[in-house]
């Protein structure tokens, strides 16, 4: 397997074949997605109408530093949407992870019980994810608690 330009491969049987790779348009529209905003509420945060948003995160043109600059000011990871990098979490992130450790630690309080190391970790892991994608998830993740403490 040779790489050639514009992310083209040559395999074995020299044939072209478009290497797979993660663009700027698909982090544009993780972190778009990660911050809870449709692409209409991006666009108007970055300056740039809809269909701008639209080319970005497809692909078909890369953003400019203002747009880069605008996002970053509304919570993106600039970083990672240029290089697939994250050298710290996302704000957003690290109060979603203090307030599930938070629950964790309250319900395991309230009930005098104890988990294991690995055991917290995971749940706490559970209840990151349970109260990052959803407004009801402090209830959810106290339930489960009930489950397992």
């Amino acid at each position: 397997m040779v790489l050639c330009c514009d992310g083209w491969i040559i395999v074995s049987d020299w044939t072209l074949v478009k290497r797979f790779f993660v663009s700027i348009g698909t982090r544009i529209k993780e972190e778009r997605l990660r911050l809870g905003k449709s692409q209409e509420e991006l666009a108007a945060c970055a300056g740039v109408q809809r269909r701008a948003q639209i080319r970005y995160e497809q692909g078909e043109r890369e953003p400019d530093a203002g747009y880069l600059r605008a996002i970053a000011a509304h919570g993106a990871d600039v970083l990672y949407i240029l290089t697939g990098r994250r050298e710290q979490p996302a704000l957003e992130d690290i109060k979603t992870l203090t307030a599930a450790i938070e629950v964790i630690e309250e319900a395991l309080a309230k009930r005098r019980a104890t988990l294991p190391p690995a055991k917290k970790a995971e749940v706490i892991a559970l209840a990151y994810d349970i109260l990052k994608g959803d407004a009801q998830g402090q209830e959810k993740v106290e339930r489960m608690l009930r489950l397992v403490a």
